[in-house]
């Protein structure tokens, strides 16, 4: 049994054996591990500000705003040295954490600066995605290629776990301000770690405006002729409409209205979803190369974004009339974590079958067309925020789950993402 469980660590832990895939990793999730302690201390701080649910959506999804400019950012991934870029992006984010602290300090900071300074960041971090996940992959061989993109799922979504606990309960003794600042100096030290990267692009070239509108044109044309890549990127636009909103927009109006509870609380629940997502990224990095990935996708998305929405809505329905508040708490956490549990597979299933049914030479558009899929969640949080002022954050959870599950559904007609 000792021998076995050896040879699976070693399995699932063996790609932190090279030097520049540990640095990729620990940079991005350093980063990471601030932008979740941001989401928390922005949402909360416009809550407390303004009080209104549509606004707090739009916050959630603003940072995505300009998630359309990805297209363009992955031909320049294909094409700029990766490590300077994914080190430029740390360094603008920590610069503009600073620049929130610095008008809290003063008592200049008004609302719209919020979101302008969300949008703005939001515009060079369209980057970010496309030239980790590329940057990560090119550090290791093709067969480690789905044990690589999940073990970055795992970090992110350790992340994910502890960050929003640990801004959760940063954010009261250190004030909003002094959050900023400490999530600031982590992104420095993100920035710091990816220059020491030292494996360079499997591809490059010119970056004029003209070879980057080319490069895009070639990217759209290589989605278009694979169709699970089209596929797949269809389903995460899909349940970055349902889903995303659920897990952002909507959970400081459950852990304030329907949870009777504060920013500890908010933390709780974004940081259950994460120790879901450790497991389920373990689980697949563990595994190895799943076949019929598509297929698992699907199931992987409507099981854990679709099925535990629809879930989590029923409960805190039904059960606030039964049961103290602290005992909701504990079963909406525990849903949480199969939220996390499936949004974890879904997103390394949904990495694993683009970098892995592409050529080379298109990982950095793959990632980018990924984050064009994203971009669904800025209008669709606006819409989450809305409907929560209509009919409330459960109802809206509830229909929004009914209704993205089956259109996930639907994708299974598609042969080439069922044998993908």
């Amino acid at each position: 049994m000792a021998t076995f469980l050896g040879a699976r660590a070693s399995e699932t832990f063996g790609s932190f054996r090279r030097r520049d895939f540990s640095l990729v990793w620990v940079s991005a999730n350093i980063a990471m591990a601030g932008r979740q302690m941001e989401i928390i201390a922005v949402l909360w701080l416009v809550l407390e500000l303004t009080g209104d649910a549509l606004l707090v959506g739009l916050a959630g999804g603003s940072a995505l705003g300009l998630a359309f400019l990805s297209v363009f950012a992955g031909a320049v991934v294909d094409r700029m040295p990766r490590r300077l870029l994914m080190a430029a992006g740390h360094f603008i984010a920590a610069a503009l954490a600073f620049l929130l602290m610095a008008l809290l300090l003063l008592d200049a900071l008004k609302v719209w600066m919020i979101f302008v300074i969300i949008l703005g960041g939001g515009a060079f971090r369209t980057v970010e995605l496309p030239v980790t996940n590329a940057l990560l992959i090119d550090t290791v061989p093709r067969e480690r290629l789905t044990n690589a993109v999940a073990m970055l799922g795992f970090g992110q979504n350790l992340t994910q776990f502890v960050g929003p606990i640990v801004g959760g309960f940063l954010y009261t003794p250190l004030t909003p301000a002094g959050l900023f600042g400490f999530i600031g100096v982590m992104y420095l030290i993100g920035g710091g770690l990816a220059l020491a990267v030292r494996t360079r692009n499997a591809t490059a070239g010119s970056t004029t405006p003209r070879q980057i509108i080319i490069g895009v044109a070639e990217g759209l044309r290589h989605v278009w002729q694979r169709k699970e890549l089209f596929m797949a990127l269809l389903i995460a636009a899909m349940y970055n409409v349902t889903g995303f909103p659920f897990t952002t927009a909507l959970m400081p109006i459950f852990a304030k209205e329907t949870l009777q509870g504060g920013p500890e609380v908010l933390g709780l629940l974004n940081g259950a979803m994460g120790a879901g997502a450790v497991i389920g990224a373990l689980v697949v990095a563990g595994i190895g190369n799943l076949r019929r990935q598509g297929w698992w996708l699907v199931w992987a998305v409507n099981g854990g974004w679709h099925g535990s929405m629809i879930l989590f809505a029923v409960a805190v329905l039904t059960l606030p009339g039964l049961l103290p508040f602290g005992a909701v708490l504990v079963v909406a956490l525990a849903i949480k974590v199969l939220t996390g549990i499936g949004r974890s597979v879904s997103l390394v299933l949904v990495m694993t079958v683009l970098m892995g049914n592409s050529d080379p030479e298109f990982r950095g558009r793959m990632g980018g067309m990924r984050v064009l899929a994203i971009q669904a969640h800025f209008p669709a949080s606006a819409l989450n925020g809305w409907m929560v002022t209509q009919i409330g954050a459960p109802l809206t959870a509830l229909y929004l789950g009914i209704a993205g599950s089956v259109a996930v559904f639907l994708c299974l007609f598609s042969r080439r993402l069922r044998e993908a």
